[in-house]
């Protein structure tokens, strides 16, 4: 009996089972459309596109990510100096939110009772920077009267010492004419200065004079003590006081208001991680939740510089972005911009390594990333960009 055949047949089995693996292999990265018989929904060949591999004509196909623009936000928690505890989160995944809209409340006992104190102080600061401003404007006053005052000592001043001059002139036109009883001569010198002397109502018109006069010098004494009041020292110090104060409020109002998260963009809240009794602390690097923006969505494709040279030309030119992992989901773009620089990639795995590749970005805009009858591309999702 001839047993070469019978020892050939496991060899055969074997070959069979390679092919239909190897067959299955390629239906399941290749998986085709019911719609196009050409494979895909009219779309490249079925063969899978690889990085720098053509999937049309002439075409290079590049690695990507879908995002957003701009790209997503991670919230973080607020900027604090100790522990804070979260209160109520106001969000949940999947939730829209516009810009203003509540996200995570912390626990602002303490800060609200910093922010009522620094209130309490800068009201009583208000009321001695009023305070200052009366003294002020009664100083104003009362340097207003005191000037009126030496105006009113000056005016009888000159008004006794007109009079007293008058009283002289007159005294004098008499001693001129007046002459010696005993002799019937005219009086000398020595006799009117007698007369003179002797005189009651000069002597009280010069003493008037003289009291005037020191009046006078008095009033611009007082004049001077009031200039040297420091009520305008006084007011600036107040004013400083409510500046400062007014500060401490702002910084308590700042700490209160950043206990109160809110959104600062408009989008979809995405991986809440916050929780009512989680603290974070000042060295928490945890986000409280993610921020899809609302904004259109992008891929941002990575072009290894070997290929960098193939794109420098398309700026403004149509591609397809491809869903990485069905390659038969297509979607129409056009590239928005083309890097100027290479840097490392945004993947996070691959910024760990030692000397992460560089790349070079390249935007894509996505036409319609949800078409009827397809998934839609999502924030994150790995995709693949031919460029035609």
């Amino acid at each position: 009996m001839n047993t070469k055949p019978l020892r050939s047949f496991p060899w055969l089995i074997g070959l069979a089972v390679a092919v239909a693996s190897l067959l299955g292999a390629n239906r399941l990265l290749h998986p085709t459309d019911a719609k196009s018989p050409a494979g895909g929904d009219g779309g490249p060949a079925k063969h899978a596109p690889t990085a720098g591999s053509p999937a049309l004509p002439g075409g290079t196909v590049v690695l990507g990510t879908v995002d957003s623009d701009p790209p997503p936000v991670q919230v973080g928690p607020p900027n604090v100096a100790a522990l804070v505890t979260v209160e109520k989160v106001h969000v949940a995944d999947g939730q829209d939110v516009k810009v203003g809209d509540p996200l995570v409340q912390f626990d602002d006992k303490a800060a609200r009772a910093k922010l009522a104190q620094a209130q309490a102080e800068l009201s009583a600061a208000h009321d001695d920077r009023e305070r200052a401003e009366v003294q002020r404007k009664v100083q104003a006053l009362n340097v207003e009267r005191q000037k009126a005052a030496i105006k009113a000592a000056e005016a009888d001043h000159q008004t006794a010492s007109d009079i007293l001059n008058v009283g002289r002139r007159q005294f004098e036109d008499v001693l001129a004419v007046e002459k010696n009883f005993s002799t019937g001569q005219p009086l000398t010198e020595a006799e009117k200065q007698r007369k003179r002397d002797d005189n009651l109502e000069l002597r009280k018109g010069m003493a008037s004079v003289a009291t005037l006069a020191a009046r006078v010098e008095d009033e611009k004494r007082k004049l001077a003590v009031l200039e040297l009041n420091p009520v305008e020292v006084d007011y600036r110090l107040a004013q400083r006081k409510v500046e400062r104060l007014q500060a401490t409020v702002d910084e308590a109002q700042a700490a209160v208001d950043g206990l109160l998260v809110k959104a600062k963009i408009a989008g979809v809240v995405e991986q809440v991680a916050a929780a009512p009794g989680v603290t974070f602390g000042p060295s928490a690097r945890a986000p409280l939740l993610w921020l899809v923006p609302a904004g259109p969505r992008v891929v941002r494709a990575e072009v290894e510089a070997e290929f960098a040279y193939k794109i420098s030309d398309k700026l403004g030119k149509p591609v397809v972005v491809y869903d990485h992992n069905n390659f038969a989901l297509t979607y129409p773009g056009t590239v928005k911009r083309i890097g100027t620089t290479y840097l490392s990639k945004r993947s996070a795995t691959d910024a760990l390594t030692v000397n992460p590749s560089k790349v070079l970005e390249c935007l894509i805009e996505v036409t319609d990333p949800a078409p009827a009858g397809k998934p839609p591309l999502r924030v994150g999702q790995p995709v693949r960009v031919s460029f035609p």
